[in-house]
């Protein structure tokens, strides 16, 4: 049977056409969310390409073949280039720019470092450039992985180039800087031994001098030149002082004192001033609103701040008064905060003076010295000295009526105690001097002589050297109870004569008392003197009294004994005899057991060296040898030393040199606790 054409399935063509507009809808909605997809991906690559190239560094992604992913403009300027770049290796990139091979190899092996690790690396290099001589880069690589992606390599690193020639000129500057600054202070660290040697002599002789019998006109020609000698070490002081303070060497002592006590002390003899001068003086003592004005801080730096407040208001005062006060202003259990105030009739400070009269050398009145004297350094020393306590330094005034200064501090405590306990000395007495034989080792005739006639008023036998070769060669010849040393002399210096003293054979003779006389008045040079072996400092000029005080201190100080029988006598029970047996054991059989330490040092047997230690060791105990635990406990640890290092054995051997010089000494003066037979 035949099929119509009427009864096949067909579309019309209506629908065809309905079909294809459905189709075209579709696809023109599919090509415009494609359109829209790119537009979005392309304003994120803008977004983040704009951020990335605006960043002062250098940014780089580079896949787990090293090959480049993407750089910014900071890496690579031109566009082309950057183009080029990606797909292209470290090495690639090396040789077409013609670096060196050692460069790529360098980068890879930091881009390892940081594959392995997970950390990020840091590293440095330095590229050769063409349009820049050098380039100093600092880089950093990680790795950043997201699961189900491949790892990617972030590197960022910046031109350090300019900031290296930078910080070389800042630490070029530095270096001039400092240069100038040890200039300054040698300078003047030579000028002042160049001034306080003659003036040890000037003011030396004109104490002596005052001594004599007189006559009333030359009392006062030897008080003018002991004034202007004392007015001429103010002044050095002052200068020495700024020095110290604008290099940041300023020191500070930290001892116990009442402050009350030392202050009021130090402004006695302006008070006296002042009423000579016919000036009212007034004080208020800080006792009476703190009962127990006990600190601990620098005494002398703080009367030197009330020194130099009081002298300016007694000498800028002409009539009316001066008053001085300390006050209590808040307190703990800890801290004392305390003011003190200077108040004057004087002068006065113009209003448009008062911002400028702390800076260095600076003066109310154009004629304030040609008038008053002084160097202007007055105040702006007291006000560094305040500050570097941690205080406030404070002025009001006016001009024709006067001025008030003011200080407050925050001290910390100390209690009555202490301070007795803390400040005790001996007693300076002449009497303790007499017969004593004194070595003075001076190159300068005048100050020899100075030193010769104070010493020979206490009855002290001196001896005198003009160097140190002489010194020592009297020093061999006969015994010393104390010797006075120069610091600075032709040929051979104090220190290094001292040097030689301290390592003299007979260590008695090697303990001598040495107090260095000084011309240099920094710290620092003190603690040099005392690190040489010098028991104590003295600086020129020195007065009578300063010297008996420390020649007193000295010979009154017994070196300590090296060794402290008191545990043995208490585990004696009183038994003298027990102690007496311990003793000689110890005389008889440490020898030997030191001969064996220093043999098996020189033959590097460092389990023997353990082991005498360890043998020996309840003998150091048992006589009170603390000194020696420390080097013990090093030495004993050479059990586990199977094979030392060249740093090592030298240790070794430095230790127990330590410890046979140290038992030696206790040998030497052990016999001293036996009964005399």
């Amino acid at each position: 049977m035949a099929v119509s054409p009427s009864s096949t399935k067909s579309l019309t063509l209506d629908q065809v056409h309905a079909r294809n507009q459905e189709l075209e809808q579709a696809l023109a909605r599919a090509l415009a969310a494609r359109d829209e997809a790119e537009q979005q991906l392309n304003e994120q690559r803008w977004f983040h390409e704009t951020i990335l190239n605006a960043l002062p560094v250098e940014v780089a992604v580079f896949d787990t073949e090293r090959r480049y992913l993407y750089v910014n403009e900071q890496a690579v300027p031109d566009s082309e280039a950057r183009s080029w770049i990606i797909g292209r290796t470290v090495e690639e990139f090396c040789q077409q720019y013609g670096y060196p091979l050692e460069l790529a190899e360098y980068r890879q092996q930091m881009f390892g470092q940081a594959m392995e690790s997970g950390q990020v690396v840091e590293w440095d290099d330095i590229t050769p450039g063409t349009e820049k001589p050098r380039i100093h880069h600092r880089a950093f690589n990680y790795v950043a992985s997201t699961e189900g992606k491949p790892a990617l390599m972030l590197g960022y690193g910046l031109d350090i180039t300019e900031r290296l020639a930078a910080e070389r000129e800042m630490k070029k500057a530095k270096e001039v800087a400092e240069a100038a600054a040890r200039a300054r202070e040698n300078f003047l660290a030579n000028m002042s031994h160049e001034i306080r040697t003659p003036l040890n002599g000037v003011l030396g002789y004109a104490n002596l001098l005052a001594k004599s019998s007189l006559q009333p006109q030359q009392k006062e020609f030897v008080q003018v030149i002991r004034s202007s000698g004392q007015h001429l070490l103010g002044v050095l002081n002052d200068v020495l002082d700024m020095a110290k303070i604008t290099s940041g060497k300023m020191e500070f002592e930290q001892v116990a004192f009442n402050l009350c006590d030392s202050m009021g002390q130090a402004v006695q003899p302006l008070a006296l001033q002042a009423t000579q001068k016919g000036l009212g003086f007034y004080g208020q003592p800080l006792r009476m609103t703190c009962p127990v004005p006990w600190v601990i801080g620098d005494p002398h730096r703080l009367n030197q701040i009330l020194i130099n407040l009081t002298a300016n208001a007694v000498k800028f005062t002409d009539k009316g008064s001066v008053s001085v006060g300390g006050f209590l202003k808040s307190e703990t259990d800890t801290h004392l905060t305390v003011e003190f105030r200077v108040t004057d009739t004087g002068i006065g400070i113009p209003a448009n003076k008062l911002a400028h009269i702390f800076e260095d050398f600076n003066q109310a009145y154009a004629d304030t010295t040609r008038r008053f004297g002084g160097t202007g350094l007055g105040l702006s020393i007291s006000r560094a000295l305040v500050e570097q306590l941690g205080g406030t330094l404070t002025v009001e005034s006016e001009e024709g009526r006067g001025s008030t200064f003011a200080f407050s501090l925050t001290l910390p405590r100390a209690t009555p105690s202490k301070v007795v306990e803390a400040v005790s000395a001996p007693e300076s007495t002449s009497n303790s001097l007499r017969a004593k034989r004194v070595l003075l080792v001076e190159d300068n005739e005048i100050n020899r002589d100075v030193a010769r006639l104070f010493l020979e008023g206490w009855d002290m036998v001196v001896d005198e050297a003009v160097n140190g070769l002489v010194a020592l060669t009297m020093f061999e010849e006969q015994h010393y109870d104390i010797i006075l040393m120069d610091i600075q002399m032709p040929g051979m210096n104090g220190m290094e004569t001292t040097a030689i003293i301290r390592q003299h054979a007979d260590k008695r003779k090697a303990a001598v008392p040495v107090l260095a006389l000084t011309a240099n008045a920094f710290q620092a040079d003190n603690e040099r003197y005392l690190a040489a072996g010098m028991n104590d400092c003295l600086a020129k000029p020195f007065d009578e009294s300063a010297l008996e005080a420390k020649l007193t201190a000295l010979l009154a100080a017994a070196p300590p004994k090296p060794y402290d029988l008191s545990q043995l006598r208490a585990s004696a029970q009183g038994r003298e005899a027990f102690v007496v047996k311990i003793i000689r054991s110890f005389l008889t059989n440490i020898p030997d057991s030191l001969q064996g330490l220093k043999e098996a040092a020189a033959a590097s047997q460092w389990p023997r060296i353990a082991e005498i230690v360890h043998h020996i060791k309840p003998n150091l105990a048992a006589l009170g040898i603390t000194a020696a635990e420390p080097m013990v406990a090093r030495l004993e640890e050479c059990r586990h030393l199977l094979g030392a290092s060249p740093a090592e054995a030298s240790e070794v051997h430095a230790t127990v040199v330590e410890l046979v010089t140290l038992v030696e000494q206790v040998l030497e003066a052990l016999p001293e606790e036996l009964p005399q037979e």
